[in-house]
């Protein structure tokens, strides 16, 4: 079925003991996570029919684009999920058939985007839901080594059904240029293919982070020690660079991790972990009145202070928001942990979670939502994820 419904549903959900009207029971249940949802399937009938009721789908993965967990992003090593919200997750079968078809370069409103070991294709899934469609091919063969960045669009409804995709990858040698490719899922068609420029710099493309039609990506390191770390800004509609420098304050070492994400939904943040102090700032991108945007340091989280004992080794950092609150999620070793900031204040008493282990050390986190997104026109089941709400 295609649209909202609009009979009327006989199970009495409401106050008065009268049945919901069916348009309404939808609604409620669209704020449901993936996995709570699937559990509700053998309740009635029309329960069953929202499961395949495009709307419903897309106004689910609207009220439910929150971070829910992590994939383990590594070439030759493939670790459990990490679990953040206990009412979401995916179901072992479908983990194990994403490791086993190849690397996860990406992950965005519920689709997980898979390049295929065996020919190299580049397919979306959706792991809950069991879905899964093969975009067409790009004018040119996809580079191995990559990372994507996704932008929903909003189809003018309240929903936001198609997105344009950006992946940039890097050459295996030790080039100066990068690969990007734009695809555009209501055309379906890729709309760039071409070679930049962002000089020797090695670029975190795993955690690219996207505002409107600029995708931001932090540098790592460089091949040359004479080249600063910064974040690289790049307009897909302009097709324009832009290298921001890391604050002079942040006295950034080769040593140190650092990481940029969405603070808020509306300034980009770079998280900096200071390995000789085992502190991790935070500064915001501000604009300012009469000159270009600047870095202002907002907080700063002390791993000493959380109960560390000793240096340790910080590989990743991300935020995840959900309401007024604001994760700051890091890895230590191979644990994972998140720390609590509220109303933009760091919380004095704030909980200090351990979300997991991957088992191995160093390593990156590749965030995920739980939601029903379809994966597009011409999807195809690969696992029936309905038997499996575990």
């Amino acid at each position: 079925m295609d649209g909202t419904l609009n009979s009327t549903h006989s199970t009495n959900l409401g106050s008065s003991g009268r049945p919901l009207p069916d348009n309404l029971l939808a609604e409620i249940l669209s704020y449901l996570p993936a996995k709570t949802f699937f559990r509700l399937l053998s309740v009635c009938k029309t329960f069953r029919q929202l499961s395949s009721d495009s709307h419903f789908l897309l106004s689910q993965s609207y009220h439910n684009n929150v971070i829910s967990g992590f994939f383990p992003h590594s070439r030759d090593f493939s670790g459990p999920f990490c679990l953040v919200d206990p009412y979401a997750g995916v179901p072992r079968s479908s983990l194990e058939f994403l490791f086993r078809k190849g690397n996860i370069v990406g992950s965005a409103g519920g689709l997980v985007f898979v390049l295929h070991k065996k020919d190299a294709s580049l397919r979306v899934y959706n792991p809950v839901r069991g879905t899964r469609c093969q975009l067409p091919s790009p004018p040119g063969k996809y580079c191995k080594w990559g990372g994507i960045a996704v932008r929903f669009l909003n189809d003018g409804d309240g929903v936001t059904k198609s997105y344009r995709l950006v992946y940039l990858s890097r050459y295996p040698v030790r080039s100066k240029l990068h690969r990007c490719q734009v695809y555009d899922s209501s055309a379906r068609v890729w709309t760039m293919d071409k070679e930049l420029d962002f000089g020797r710099l090695e670029l975190h493309l795993e955690h690219p982070v996207i505002c409107d039609d600029v995708v931001f990506w932090a540098s790592s390191d460089s091949f040359s020690n004479e080249i600063d770390q910064c974040v690289v800004a790049y307009d897909v509609r302009k097709e324009r660079t832009q290298i921001i420098p890391l604050p002079k304050e942040a006295a950034v070492a080769r040593s140190d991790t650092i990481g940029i994400g969405m603070w808020e939904g509306k300034s980009l943040c770079l998280m900096h972990y200071e390995t000789c102090t085992w502190v991790i700032g935070l500064w915001l991108l501000r604009k300012t009145n009469d000159g270009p945007p600047g870095w202002v340091r907002a907080h700063e989280v002390s791993l000493g202070q959380l109960g560390f004992r000793q240096p340790r080794n910080v590989s990743c950092v991300l935020l995840r928001e959900v309401a007024m609150t604001t994760s700051l999620v890091f890895t230590v070793e191979s644990e994972v942990y998140s720390y609590d900031i509220k109303d933009g204040e760091l919380l004095k008493d704030g909980e200090l979670k351990k979300l997991g282990s991957l088992g191995y050390s160093s390593p990156l986190l590749i965030p995920y939502s739980n939601t029903l997104r379809p994966c597009g026109e011409e999807e195809e089941l690969f696992v029936d994820k309905r038997r499996e709400v575990e």
